[in-house]
């Protein structure tokens, strides 16, 4: 009587290595296009949302005959109201007001009912005791209509995020925050820190306000974006060419709590810093 070996079906070990190498090769190759089609997306919604903040601007120039002014708002540039519990403060323009905004408003918060957020701007613009941060306990004293400095993250508006103004090749996040946006006004190409704007005809230097002749000529020839703080701007001011200028431009966020745009990156330092030298911020921020 013969034994007869019987044959075993399945992979031999050399054949499930190659079989697991195939398959390396091939999610090797699919991964790079996986990841261009997401960013692709990505582009195309972030097109998309400047697409829309376009159409706003138009719709409100429409409207009101300009666009909306970039640095508007309650009180005074200088400040000059006490935060909440706060008795007595300097008139510093950094200083955070409970009752007034300071003028500190960008753009983008007249832009809310023409971009599907009525809501947002119904609550900017009457008095309101929630308490982002404490949304069950209202508040004892009202926040103003208009709201006050951006700085306060009890103030639901100033830390709600709006879809339409991330880009989501964006991960910037971190807690408690503002929120956040990915596009910016743009001020125009000066070099002088126009906290009062051209109205006020004063410029600034290393973050003080400065009422210097030279200065405010200066700055004002300079500030000719679309958006200089506190400045009436209408489309025919805009001599080049709607199509030819640039009003709005992306950002990345700011990880941290503080993300405030709106004014020249100067790091401190006098405008000729970096008029003499281009390099100057990046050289100090290494």
């Amino acid at each position: 009587m013969k034994l007869r070996s019987r044959r075993h079906s399945g992979f031999t070990l050399v054949e499930l290595l190659v079989v697991i190498a195939i398959i390396g090769i091939l999610v090797g190759l699919l991964l790079p296009a996986v990841q261009a089609a997401r960013e692709a997306a990505r582009r195309m919604s972030c097109s998309n949302n400047f697409k829309q903040v376009g159409i706003a601007v138009h719709n409100y120039h429409a409207a009101y005959k300009q666009l909306p002014i970039h640095g508007v708002g309650t009180g005074s540039p200088d400040g000059g109201s006490a935060p909440f519990g706060v008795t007595t403060v300097t008139s510093n323009w950094w200083t955070n007001f409970g009752d007034s905004n300071a003028w500190r408003l960008s753009a983008l918060v007249g832009l809310t009912p023409f971009m599907e957020q009525q809501g947002i701007w119904d609550e900017i613009t009457s008095r309101s005791l929630v308490d982002a941060l404490n949304p069950g306990t209202p508040l004892s004293v009202a926040w103003p209509p208009m709201g006050p400095t951006v700085q306060f993250l009890q103030y639901r508006p100033w830390v709600t995020e709006i879809p339409m103004l991330r880009c989501p090749s964006d991960p910037g996040v971190g807690l408690p925050a503002q929120g956040r946006t990915n596009y910016a006004a743009c001020l125009g190409d000066s070099m002088e820190w126009s906290v009062r704007g051209p109205k006020q005809h004063q410029a600034a230097n290393g973050g003080e306000v400065v009422a210097n002749q030279t200065w405010a000529i200066r700055s004002a020839a300079a500030d000719r974006g679309a958006f200089v703080p506190h400045k009436d701007t209408k489309f025919r001011d805009i001599m080049d060419g709607l199509s030819n200028t640039i009003i709005f431009g992306e950002i990345l966020t700011d990880l941290g709590d503080r993300d405030t745009r709106g004014t020249q990156s100067i790091n401190g330092n006098p405008p000729n810093e970096i008029r003499l030298n281009p390099s100057y911020c990046f050289d100090n921020n290494q």
